[in-house]
This record gives C-alpha cells, sequence and structure tokens, in this order.
C-alpha cells in the first residue's frame, strides 16, 4: 500500500511524504504507483519554478519521497507553495477515493521532527 502524508501547520500545508507501493500489478504496470508517482514528482516540479530552492526534498532508491517547505516564505511565495500542495492534496484523495484499498492518505501535525 501507498501512504501518502500530508503535513499542516494550522491550516497551510507544510510538506507531505509518500512512500511504498500500490501492489495493484506487477512492477512497470502499476496505474495506482504512476499515477502517485507522477503528482508527487510534479508537485515538486511546480515548488521548484514558483519558489524556487526554498524547500527541502528527497527521493530515495525505494521510491519514497520527502518535501517540507522552508521556514518563514515572503507571503507571495507562501499562497504559490499552498496552491501546489492543495492540487498534490486534491489529486491523491481522488485516487485514494477509487482506490482505497492501494492508497492511504493522511492528514498530519507537522512539527520539526517530521523533517530531516
Amino acid at each position: 500500500m501507498i501512504c501518502a502524508e500530508v503535513y499542516f501547520t494550522g491550516t497551510q500545508i507544510k510538506g507531505f511524504i509518500v512512500s511504498g507501493h500500490a501492489g495493484m500489478a506487477p512492477k512497470g504496470e502499476d496505474l495506482v504507483c504512476a499515477a502517485v508517482s507522477a503528482l508527487a514528482q510534479t508537485a515538486l516540479l511546480g515548488l521548484d519554478a514558483h519558489i524556487g530552492p526554498k524547500f527541502t526534498w528527497e527521493i530515495d532508491e525505494a521510491g519514497k519521497v520527502e518535501c517540507f517547505l522552508a521556514e518563514n516564505l515572503p507571503e507571495n511565495e507562501k499562497n504559490q507553495a499552498q496552491v501546489v500542495l492543495r492540487t498534490l492534496e486534491l489529486g491523491l484523495q481522488a485516487i485514494e477515493e477509487s482506490n482505497g484499498q492501494y492508497l492511504k492518505v493522511s492528514k498530519r501535525r507537522w512539527t520539526k521532527c517530521c523533517s530531516k
């Protein structure tokens, strides 16, 4: 199962972690894994395009994706980042609605111990 955790500070999304594999189909043919991967990587690209290097991210060899916004973003960049991250959250929730046996989306309260 894929676990997607969306981290919040109050009402603002601070970041996300996506890990695991859906196991819906053989490697290279799993549409749920492909969809979730595309959403996560598109969010990284969107953040890079709109706020530049003001976030940390990592993709490990197992495919785990971690991303967290920097502290004290200017208001305009914070707003742009929220649009990207809210869109990611909506996409993940839509996949979960139709494929809940392969993807679990959780909302979590962010603390400094959540990221590296």
